[in-house]
């Protein structure tokens, strides 16, 4: 059994770790020209193998990445149509939380005001004061960084309700569960709309700007997820015209954010240069999924964290 590692995090103390809990062979490359050389001999894949080279993995059964969208993958041709993909849901949640959390509380408290006001010397608050404690929240999208998110966010006394594909019943976290076809009997009720979803056919353009005037004023959005499921033209008319009360935006439609985009300028926006997935645990918690996965895999039983091609996630 061969393993295809590209990582390059990964020290040797984890190489050596790896090595030792699965007994094959591990194939590290460090380059996208080290991985063509390696990857028809491949068994495993793990890591961040590059997507245009999938079409040579003929023998590759099973592939485990480090990161949880994997639009990229499902984009290309695999060399083994039977191929499983498995992402790194679960690496990303307390993190990406925290930063949701984070963003939350600055525009509830003005705190990206009070930095502007500290540039000018400025000793003054021309702003509101608002509270966590007892807003609305949706969570549109509800898994491993939405529970996080809830988790948290429950201690501030804040109303949650997911949205997600599947309903189901609300958990310890959340106050209820809608699909998404109830999107927009929710939208009108809420301060805060946390969007955490992937990029697929479907949520793609899923909040034009008809979507975004069913907001109150004052609602804010958080974007984790994609850029694409706001369309930029849409989100900017909303905020310019104050049809929403500010956003909140880790990922962009277009990366990196062109310099003549609006979004840069406008007050009621604060932009983060899609980092809020980095953390110090990466390494850590891919690899407890992978040996997880590692042990069901040569048991022959399911998978964790197992991509629907069709769904896209």
């Amino acid at each position: 059994m061969q393993i295809l590692i590209v990582w390059d995090d990964l020290t040797p103390e984890w190489l050596d770790r790896i090595a030792a809990e699965t007994g094959a062979q591990l194939l590290v490359s460090r380059n996208k020209q080290e991985a063509a050389a390696m990857i028809e001999h491949a068994d495993v894949g793990l890591g961040f193998v590059p997507p245009s080279l999938l079409q040579e993995a003929t023998a590759m059964q099973w592939l485990q990445t480090a990161y949880a969208g994997v639009e990229g993958v499902l984009a290309v041709p695999w060399g083994n149509p039977d191929m499983v993909l498995t992402n790194g849901s679960g690496i990303f949640g307390p993190n990406i939380a925290e930063q949701i959390v984070g963003m939350m509380i600055t525009f509830t408290r003005g705190l990206h005001k009070a930095r502007d006001a500290q540039k000018q010397h400025q000793w003054e608050w021309p702003y509101t004061f608002g509270e966590l404690y007892g807003s609305h929240v949706g969570l549109l999208g509800y898994g491993d960084i939405g529970r996080e998110t809830a988790k948290r966010l429950k201690a501030f006394g804040c109303q949650l309700t997911a949205i997600r594909r599947s309903p189901g019943k609300p958990d310890d976290w959340v106050d209820a569960v809608y699909p998404y076809t109830d999107l927009d009997d929710i939208l009108p009720n809420l301060d805060f709309l946390v969007c955490s979803l992937p990029h697929t056919q479907f949520t793609e353009g899923l909040l034009p700007l008809r979507r975004l005037q069913m907001l109150p004023n004052h609602a804010v959005i958080v974007n984790v997820g994609r850029g694409s499921l706001l369309p930029e033209a849409d989100l900017i008319k909303a905020l310019e015209t104050q049809e929403i009360g500010g956003a909140a935006l880790d990922v962009t439609a277009v990366e990196p954010l062109p310099p003549s985009s609006r979004l840069w300028d406008l007050d009621n926006v604060i932009l983060t240069p899609h980092n809020s997935g980095n953390t110090p645990y990466h390494v850590e918690r891919g690899l407890d999924i992978f040996f997880a996965n590692w042990r069901r895999f040569r048991r022959g039983e399911p998978l964790l964290n197992v991509v629907v091609p069709e769904v896209g996630y």
